[in-house]
């Protein structure tokens, strides 16, 4: 059902945001926000975003899927309580590096001056304000990593938008720091090699990443020269996110997962129904994914990281 009502914005409270459509007797309505982009959410959802202050993270997470031209994220209860542990609170430093990557996404060529609005595009720096996107793009103009795109005294154009481009100190910074780019398709594996994984490889996380958009690298499942640890260490630097799998308690898959945390990856937890209660205490508190066949794994997986991470066209 089709509808033009104009309404606030749940997730970042913009007034006068169009309805695009209404679904189960209204308990989901699809936005199209100025600020946030595109998005489906139910009216729990709505509740539990706002009760728990998930609106900053939430408006990020959605423009920045709507910049990459994803799929319409559909939240829900459950796929907010993914999101919510899953996506990294990044601290000031991550958001001028998320910063760049979207203003390269938005040049058509470098020297390409952009346009930034901070009252709608500060979700571009996953702020949660206009002047904390302002206060960014102060600091990177000062790095040298940005330049003034216009030659008006202030930085605030009359019109409120600001104008800026990469230099090209901007461009080598992020050629040479290229360690999570939002638009990576990899996702990194963290499980076991043993012969009884095998089948949940194949038939479960492999087809699942794909499924979602995206390529699988586990280590063993190419040939290469490299040393294991720097192979690793290589892979997830170059991943979006990380699947572990630690139904067999292995100590390097703690250990990758642990690496990607400390990079601000996200990571998604899996592990076999009969072996929950046995996880290692310090990864408890997070939600797993909780399976019973390859089949049951396949179907959660794929679920979870089309809510978390986004759906990509099928590769």
């Amino acid at each position: 059902m089709k509808t033009n009502t104009k309404k606030i914005c749940p997730v970042c409270k913009l007034q006068g945001q169009e309805v695009l459509r209404k679904s189960d007797s209204g308990e989901r309505l699809t936005y199209k926000c100025a600020r946030c982009g595109k998005f489906t959410i139910t009216h729990t959802a709505e509740r539990m975003a706002e009760k728990k202050n998930l609106g900053p993270k939430l408006s990020g997470w959605i423009r920045n899927l709507f910049e990459l031209g994803m799929d319409i994220p559909e939240i829900n209860t459950n796929s907010l309580t993914e999101i919510e542990q899953s996506i990294p609170d990044y601290n000031p430093s991550d958001k001028q590096y998320l910063f760049l990557r979207n203003i390269s996404r938005k040049s058509n060529y470098p020297g390409d001056g952009v346009s930034i609005l901070p009252e709608l595009d500060y979700p571009l720096a996953w702020a949660s304000a206009p002047e904390e996107i302002l206060f960014y793009i102060r600091f990177l103009v000062e790095r040298g990593l940005l330049v003034r795109g216009d030659k008006e005294d202030s930085l605030v154009l009359s019109d409120g938008s600001v104008s800026v481009a990469k230099s090209p100190y901007g461009w080598e910074y992020l050629d040479k720091y290229e360690q999570r780019a939002i638009e990576l398709s990899q996702a990194f594996v963290a499980m076991p090699f043993s012969e009884s994984m095998k089948k949940v490889w194949e038939k479960a996380i492999k087809p699942a990443i794909n499924d979602a958009g995206y390529k699988a690298c586990r280590v063993d499942a190419e040939k290469h020269s490299d040393k294991i640890n720097a192979k690793i260490i290589a892979e997830i630097k170059n991943s979006l996110f990380v699947v572990a799998e630690v139904t067999e308690h292995e100590r390097i898959v703690y250990f990758e997962a642990g690496y990607a945390i400390g990079r601000n990856l996200p990571v998604i937890w899996c592990v076999q129904k009969e072996e929950l209660d046995n996880v290692h205490f310090d990864t408890r508190q997070c939600n797993h994914v909780v399976w019973e066949t390859p089949e049951d794994l396949k179907e959660k997986l794929y679920d979870v990281i089309c809510a978390v991470v986004g759906r990509r066209k099928k590769i």
